[in-house]
């Protein structure tokens, strides 16, 4: 964990919602507000589970105590051993990191690694995994429209042996405005609606190669983004607000792993449910 002073973090703020006070303020859900950091990259893990190296995306794009941290904590991750046709092997993973920021309470933050996946790279030429084929962006509630609601909502997508999706659920779903409980609670509902409706439309290619191929069903993760206007995705580097979500999990899901969140996921990517990447060592965030 390491500690910066505030003012670093003073860009990552959220707009507030026009609504009239009730049970819960906007001033307590903004005490409910984590700053967070998305860091991406590869680490290459071997036989017993260590890690031998590891690679930063970008790393110009991102704080030098941002760096200083992941280069700390990297190295010293342990992972369950891969096993290829039964016998450990080694593997390079595709590493996601959320960083978050909270209050010190003494005009400083405390920076940490909150979550952490670590998976294969996706390609829509891997036949061997689900693949996107038609995946049109979910409509905009028209009434969360009107009152300038935004976030992203992290889904869970059954997919069938004919591509076509069996069923749907919101994992979770962060907003980036705040207001009373009330209203943040209705926007979250609405934005879960809007893309269980459109997810249902969408089609995949199934794997058709590989020990995915003989399942009856697949699993995936695919983050949807509601932004208004000038608002954009934060970019790489930059921390970002959000008030986090309750998470839920259907029970055709399986149970995630202690270090993984949905939000470590980038909007617009397919992630499998599962990874054969496990992460034994704790995190401190």
């Amino acid at each position: 964990m390491f500690r910066i002073v505030a003012a670093a973090l003073l860009a990552a703020s959220l707009l507030a919602l026009p609504t009239r006070a009730e049970s819960q303020t906007a001033r307590e859900a903004r005490q409910e507000v984590e700053a967070s950091m998305v860091v991406t990259g590869t680490v290459d893990i071997d036989a017993q589970g260590e890690v031998t190296s590891h690679i930063v995306d970008l790393p110009d794009k991102l704080p030098d105590y941002v760096l200083e941290l992941v280069d700390r904590a990297v190295p010293a991750f342990r992972f369950e051993p891969l096993l290829v046709d039964g016998s450990p092997a080694s593997g390079q993973a595709k590493m996601s990191l959320r960083l978050v920021a909270t209050q010190a309470g003494d005009g400083s933050m405390n920076v940490a690694i909150r979550s952490a996946h670590f998976g294969e790279t996706y390609s829509d030429t891997d036949a061997s995994s689900v693949r996107r084929k038609n995946m049109r962006p979910p409509q905009y509630p028209s009434n969360v429209l009107v009152a300038g609601g935004t976030g992203t909502v992290y889904l869970l997508v059954k997919v069938g042996r004919d591509g076509r999706v069996e069923d749907v659920a919101a994992e979770q779903v962060n907003l980036t405005v705040v207001g009373t409980a009330r209203a943040m609670e209705s926007i979250r509902e609405a934005l879960a609606r809007a893309s269980i409706s459109g997810a249902r439309r969408w089609t995949f290619i199934p794997p058709s190669e590989g020990p995915e191929a003989a399942h009856d069903h697949w699993v995936v993760r695919v983050p949807v983004d509601f932004l208004i206007g000038n608002n954009r995705r934060p970019r790489y580097g930059e921390w970002a607000s959000y008030h986090p979500g309750p998470r839920t999990r259907p029970d055709w899901a399986r149970p995630t792993p202690p270090a993984f969140s949905p939000d470590l996921l980038l909007a617009d990517s397919l992630t499998p449910e599962m990874s054969r990447f496990r992460l034994l060592t704790p995190l401190d965030g």
